[in-house]
């Protein structure tokens, strides 16, 4: 099937994948998510962006540096995926991992497919980086 990527389309594959998601009330993006991340789909004309967020907390500013270097040589070695720190209200710091897919208006469920399992498989590559070289943010609560 050639068709645009919608929530209900990503929603199905999930289903196939045999992964617990649903849709936010307020957004209306649908989240599902894995031990460590969580990950928002958002449909936009130009195809569907995948965000998830590795849910340890950086705290220090010396854990947010270390972090921010960690994610600098990531981003040099990662096509396709970006890795975001992202610094909150209240001075906190969380790790973003983005992939913008452009679709060109529709995809077959193979293309479909791949780029979902292409970034499933990045997050994880990047989740596995981050515990490997932040042990001490990778052992924290995930729930702060």
């Amino acid at each position: 099937m050639f068709a645009p990527v919608t929530q209900e389309r990503i929603e199905g594959h999930l289903d196939t994948l045999n992964l617990t998601h649903f849709r936010g009330e307020s957004d209306g993006l649908t989240r599902t998510g894995f031990p460590g991340l969580v990950c928002f789909f958002q449909v936009e004309d130009a195809g569907f962006k995948v965000t998830a967020r590795w849910l340890p907390i950086c705290d220090t500013n010396a854990d947010a540096l270390e972090l921010r270097l960690v994610v600098n040589e990531l981003n040099r070695s990662l096509p396709l995926v970006r890795v975001h720190p992202v610094r909150r209200e209240d001075g906190s710091t969380v790790v973003l991992i983005e992939a913008p897919f452009f679709t060109s208006g529709a995809v077959s469920d193979e293309q479909f497919a791949a780029m979902i399992e292409f970034y499933f498989s990045a997050i994880h590559h990047v989740k596995a980086q981050l515990e490997k070289r932040l042990p001490q943010l990778a052992e924290k609560d995930s729930t702060q």
